[in-house]
């Protein structure tokens, strides 16, 4: 068989879910471009104007690498209510271990903003790596 070796990258996430995964290109042997995100304004020290628009820039690199996804959509958020006089410790105990959190879909920019910041930075690592390859 002819071509690269590793093509792809396999993170995966047992801290967080036996089943939480992300398959990736091998941002290794990627051209550039595929790597490169869209112009954002920048200010006078180089730092992006709009932090969400450069977000949005990545995001858009992110779902180009990512090939397949077990993610589930972290930006679910359950209203509580709790007591003034709560236990920490038997509230957590309580809270979230039957709980079905969906999972994102379709691999796309806005579904990749709604991932994790553990599996986002985890990703951006990766993709880190060819930049600065230390």
């Amino acid at each position: 068989m002819s071509g690269y070796t590793n093509p792809y990258v396999i993170l995966q996430f047992p801290d967080l879910g036996g089943d939480v995964s992300v398959l990736m290109r091998n941002p290794q042997l990627l051209p550039q471009s595929v790597l490169t995100p869209r112009d954002v304004p920048l200010d006078e020290h180089n730092q992006p104007i709009n932090q969400q628009e450069a977000n949005e820039a990545m995001y858009e690199v992110f779902a180009r690498v990512i090939v397949a996804w077990r993610v589930y959509d972290g930006s679910q958020v359950v209203s509580l209510e709790i007591a003034e006089d709560a236990d920490p410790v038997a509230l957590f105990e309580s809270l979230g271990h039957d709980v079905d959190q969906p999972r994102l879909g379709a691999i796309t920019p806005e579904n990749v903003a709604k991932m994790p910041v553990r599996i986002i930075k985890r990703v951006m690592e990766e993709i880190a790596q060819v930049a600065d390859p230390q």
